[in-house]
């Protein structure tokens, strides 16, 4: 499965290269909006998100969109006009660079306010696609189905447009217009989309200025501080304890994680309380 879909990425941009010329770039933009609500929360908080797709360039950057900020995050190299460079806004929080050559995903996460960059691999979804389609946006979409990290989800994609995904949602032959998870705890509806030429250039990736980990060396640094955090009383009785949770968006310790059962425990004692 992970060659098959490795294949589609490289065929979805070869096809696109060879259609443009060879001295232009061709940018898709694609604007979601996003609805995540946080457990044990009735709130549901909602903001908007821009992915650009660089086609000849073979990446595509994902970042919060800051409406109050109009300045240009896509421009030149001082240093080199030929070299495009993306200036995230921020501190990179939000961002999600994709190298589609190099089948490599970056993303910046942190662990008790001390920041990574992961390095990761674009065939991390097994995805099962199904026959039924719906309308999104004028393109016809169709069904796909996967369970990513802890989470189950929906998601549509069309064929129409090229490969990519709103965060590191990825790995279906065309772009993801719209995902869910299972229990709604995260959603993705693209609302707009554009697309434009400008003179060719290559894309800077900005999360390569520091040392990248894997995905499992960032779990086993969290699951260490989580372990460590709690071993600290702020009182004698042990409710002051500092629980780290479990998972975000991904899982970041496995619910049948033997190491970590703090969280467990202190809920226990919270019920016997």
């Amino acid at each position: 499965m992970t060659k098959i879909k490795a294949l589609l990425l490289f065929l979805t941009f070869s096809f696109l290269s060879t259609q443009a010329q060879q001295d232009s770039l061709t940018i898709f933009q694609i604007e979601y909006r996003r609805a995540l609500t946080p457990q044990n929360s009735a709130k549901t908080i909602h903001s908007s998100y821009l992915l650009q797709v660089f086609i000849e360039s073979h990446v595509s950057v994902f970042d919060k969109l800051h409406v109050s900020d109009n300045t240009e995050s896509i421009k030149n190299d001082e240093d080199d006009e030929a070299v495009f460079y993306y200036t995230p806004k921020g501190e990179n929080y939000n961002l999600i660079y994709k190298d589609y050559a190099s089948n490599q995903l970056f993303s910046k996460q942190d662990v008790a306010y001390k920041y990574f960059i992961i390095e990761d691999s674009l065939s991390i979804f097994d995805w099962q696609i199904y026959d039924e389609t719906k309308d999104i946006l004028g393109y016809t979409c169709q069904l796909a189905k996967t369970s990513f990290r802890g989470r189950s989800y929906i998601a549509w994609f069309t064929s129409k447009l090229p490969i990519g995904g709103p965060w590191k949602y990825d790995g279906l032959p065309g772009m993801i217009l719209s995902l869910e998870e299972e229990d709604s705890f995260l959603t993705y509806e693209a609302i707009s989309i554009k697309s434009k030429k400008t003179k060719f250039t290559t894309i800077k990736n900005p999360l390569t200025t520091n040392k990248t980990i894997t995905w499992q060396e960032f779990k086993d640094i969290y699951k260490q501080k989580a372990i460590d955090l709690s071993r600290y009383n702020t009182d004698s009785n042990g409710t002051g304890r500092i629980i780290m949770e479990r998972r975000g968006i991904e899982r970041y310790i496995e619910e049948n994680d033997m190491d970590y059962l703090a969280d467990k425990e202190f809920k226990q004692q919270q019920g016997n309380n």
